[in-house]
């Protein structure tokens, strides 16, 4: 691997998180204590590293300050690609700059404050003991971002949440328009600066935009105006339909100029990566992804991040844009799900799991046992939620039903009798009863048949969400589209599932259609391995649908046919034989016939015989891929979403709703203050979310299961580490906050600063306005108080005035006088 700094030697070998500072070109590590402030003046690399199947998942980050000098920017891009080859060129890397920061990034600190200045201004450490009137803006509602602004009332708006230090007070501003969550997070801010930089020693104040403010402050600012301007508008999220438009790109320097060929548009599949060649794959807005392939040349790969950057500046994108490079074979989740049906190189059973062991990545191999799945009980998913997760399983299947079947746009409740057996012309509404720790819970499926028409379909949808509604919200909502129904659903119709052509004639073209009638024959194609999986669909009763890999059953007025393939397992026939008897009905006696050696009723009751599919069939291999969260939101008439990097249950914003993915399922979560429109489109938009995947998904081969807030699944909460039934309704809001702050403020005693300004001015060092002026300053000057070190006679000259008659001046008109002179 050559030769590494000696800073990055023994690095990686541990979870957690490790930063450094770029310092007069070198690698320096910074203190614990500092991690989360960032100094605008300088470059950083972090790396985080991550325990994963025995060995490491490495994320290194480079971050760029707005006021970086590009030496240093190009030091820590150099310094990040020695610390990938020191790591075995496994790890990914990331191109972060300042308020464009990737949610991966964000996702390692409770908060970010950057700070002022840099190394080169003469800030080596983050001051804890130096209260400067100071003033910061908070954005973010999980991950927060502390910016420093100008002391001046024309930073503020209405739209954000402020923090002003002054005087041993901080003042938590909010403005009109500021969001719940952004004021908590505030609130939560500025506790921590009491705490950590004032030692304790110092009040809160909350203030709402409009309310009359302290002496201090109007002091400090002048008076407010008679309105705020409004929040700018974030690009905190990117618009999901530029992830839609996702395209590949060869990238390729070999003639000493970028060479940027366009190899394909989504939805790409992973045979497109030769790993020969580097890639680009363009999402705009949402950012780029740099594949470098294990046979690229040494100088492609060295040279990948700078030629992104140079993707960017041709294609016109924002300068923050956020870049990724991944190596070949150590792709992140979020990368394969930019292709469809990625696979695990030489995978060849179901259940692919990546499992990195020290630099070599190592991949182990399961596959999905159902029968010991079947074996599980409730409390089995109820002791190891975990489980219930990753087999989408809330409980055994053993809960009670009830069907309606939709009839003229009306629910009409099904005969028992007739429970499990499902019309392709129709849809129908499903309510499962189950307990959970001996609290009843419950699941509303409607199943949509194929032949159903689009008005049904959208009355089985109203009528779910009415039913829900008359039971306060407590059930969970699942769409189930025929053919793709999930293992619960099947599971509680014990292996008895079966789904007739036709149906009841409905809709708004009144169709004249007569119910489903008994034919002379009818064929049915049993297909599965146990309750969870075993089906019967009916097909056309002809000798061409049979297969030789199934069962099929064959329904006539006086006979009963269970046809056994000669590639069909034994569990299918077991299980045929229950669909067998449902089908034959009072009769319920049933001839068995292996193939080859049918009855010549047999195949006059199909028409005759035929050829018909006899070759084995294959597996179809799903990749294993770990759930992602996602805040979506369409109020702005895009579809936007923010993905939430190794995320809890903290992360459930309470006013939002929330995308939980879990590739063949995506659950709908709604917080208890979502607006009433984010509720009624919540599915459109998971719909949107999973149509807009760059992957290609099928958006019928996917459940989609709305949940309430409080009402969460077991298969739900074990995607969650450690879930807490009761955390929402023991999460503070913004009035204890305040109340908890006056309780505080009382105990706290506070002494007014004692008035040094003469000394500093006569005891700092001196230096000309030119040197003032500049962005290299000496170390030893004091960049909140610039005009402090000029001299006397300087200082007269430049501000037309005395020091001791400046002081006396209100310090917004101080701020005015130091940016008019180029000292702010």
């Amino acid at each position: 691997m050559g030769m590494v700094d000696p800073e990055f030697r023994g690095v990686g070998q541990k979870e957690g998180l490790r930063i450094w500072r770029i310092e007069q070109m070198k690698v320096a590590k910074i203190p614990e204590k500092d991690y989360g402030h960032f100094f605008m003046g300088d470059s950083y690399i972090l790396l985080h590293t991550k325990s994963s199947g025995g060995g490491f998942v490495w994320n290194i980050h480079f971050w760029l300050g707005k006021e970086t000098s590009q030496d240093e920017a190009g030091v820590a891009a150099y310094k990040t690609t020695e610390l990938d080859d020191h790591l075995g060129g496994s790890p990914t890397q990331h191109r972060e700059v300042q308020e464009a920061e990737s949610k991966l990034f964000l996702s390692y600190f409770k908060q970010i404050v950057y700070e002022k200045g840099g190394v080169a201004s003469g800030f080596r450490h983050v001051e804890r003991n130096k209260h400067d009137p100071k003033l910061s803006k908070v954005k973010g509602k999980r991950n927060v971002r502390v910016i420093p602004v100008d002391l001046t009332w024309d930073s503020f708006n209405n739209g954000d949440v402020f923090i002003l230090e002054l005087n041993q007070k901080i003042y938590v501003w909010c403005g009109s328009k500021a969001n719940r969550q952004e004021k908590l997070k505030g609130g939560e801010y500025a506790k921590r600066v009491r705490d950590d930089m004032y030692g304790g020693k110092a009040h809160i104040v909350y203030l709402e935009e409009g309310e009359t403010l302290p002496e201090d402050i109007t002091k400090a600012l002048g008076p407010p105006p008679k309105s705020f301007k409004d929040s700018p508008e974030e690009d905190e999220t990117f618009a999901r339909k530029n992830v839609a438009n996702t395209k590949l790109y060869h990238v390729t320097d070999e003639s000493g100029a970028l060479v940027v060929t366009e190899k394909a548009v989504c939805p790409l599949t992973q045979d497109l990566l030769d790993s020969n060649d580097c890639y680009i794959i363009d999402q705009g807005s949402a950012g780029i992804y740099v594949w470098k392939g294990k046979s690229a040349t040494q100088q492609e790969k060295v040279r990948a991040m700078k030629n992104a950057e140079g993707f960017i500046k041709a294609k016109q994108y924002p300068k923050g844009t956020q870049i990724t490079a991944v190596g070949d074979g150590g792709e992140p989740t979020a990368f394969k799900y930019i292709f469809k049906n990625w696979r695990e190189k030489n995978a060849s059973q179901i259940g692919v799991v990546r499992s990195p062991r020290g630099n070599i990545a190592r991949v182990e191999y399961k596959k999905f046992d159902a029968t010991s799945l079947h074996k599980k009980s409730t409390g089995d998913f109820e002791a190891d939620p975990s489980l219930a997760a990753t087999h989408g399983m809330p409980d055994d299947g053993t809960g009670t039903i009830k069907i309606w079947r939709i009839e003229d746009f009306e629910k009409v409740e099904l005969d028992p009798s007739l429970y499990g057996q499902f019309f392709g012309g129709d849809s129908y509404v499903i309510l499962y009863t189950y307990k959970v720790r001996g609290r009843e819970q419950y699941i509303i499926y409607f199943w949509q048949g194929q032949e159903s028409s689009q008005d049904e379909k959208g009355a089985s949808a109203i009528h779910a969400q009415e039913l829900d509604d008359s039971m306060g919200g407590a059930p969970v909502q699942v769409r189930v589209v025929q053919n793709k129904e999930p293992r619960h659903f099947q599971m509680i119709f014990k292996g008895k599932m079966i789904i007739h052509m036709g149906g009841k004639a409905s809709g708004f073209k009144n169709r004249q259609e007569q119910d489903k009638a008994e034919s002379t024959a009818r064929l049915f194609q049993v297909r599965g391995t146990n309750e969870l999986n075993t089906k019967a669909i009916e097909v056309p009763a002809r000798a061409s649908a049979l297969n030789s890999n199934d069962v099929f059953v064959l329904k006539m007025p006086n006979e009963t046919f269970l046809w056994c393939g000669k590639g069909g397992s034994g569990d299918e026939r077991e299980l045929a034989k229950g669909v067998a008897k449902t089908l034959a009905g009072r009769a319920s006696d049933y001839t068995m016939v292996p193939e080859g050696q049918e009855p010549a009723s047999f195949w006059s009751a199909l028409g005759g015989k035929a050829s018909y599919a006899n070759t084995k069939s294959l597996e179809t291999e799903v990749p294993d891929f770990p759930p992602r969260l996602f805040q979506c939101s369409n109020a702005s008439g895009n579809f936007m979403v923010e993905e939430i990097h190794e995320f809890t249950q903290e992360d459930m914003v309470q006013d939002d709703v929330m995308l939980l993915d879990a590739y063949h399922t995506v659950f709908v979560w709604i917080g208890s203050g979502a607006n009433e429109v984010e509720k009624k489109e919540a599915i459109n938009t998971a719909k949107e979310y999973i149509l807009s995947d760059p992957s290609g998904r099928d958006v019928d081969a996917t459940s989609l299961i709305k949940i309430q807030e409080g009402n969460e699944p077991l298969h739900f909460t074990g995607h969650f580490h450690a879930w807490n039934p009761n955390y929402f309704k023991e999460l503070p809001n913004l009035d204890d906050m305040k109340a908890q702050a006056k309780k505080d403020n009382e105990k706290i005693a506070i002494t007014a600063p004692k008035k040094q300004d003469g000394e500093d001015f006569n005891s700092l060092p001196k230096y000309s306005l030119e040197k003032l002026q500049s962005k290299e300053l000496p170390e030893d000057v004091d960049v909140s108080k610039k005009e402090y070190h000029l001299s006397a006679a300087d200082f007269e000259k430049v501000f037309k005035m005395k020091f001791p008659d400046y002081v006396k001046l209100p310090g917004w008109k101080r701020n005015k006088l130091r940016k008019d002179n180029g000292l702010f």
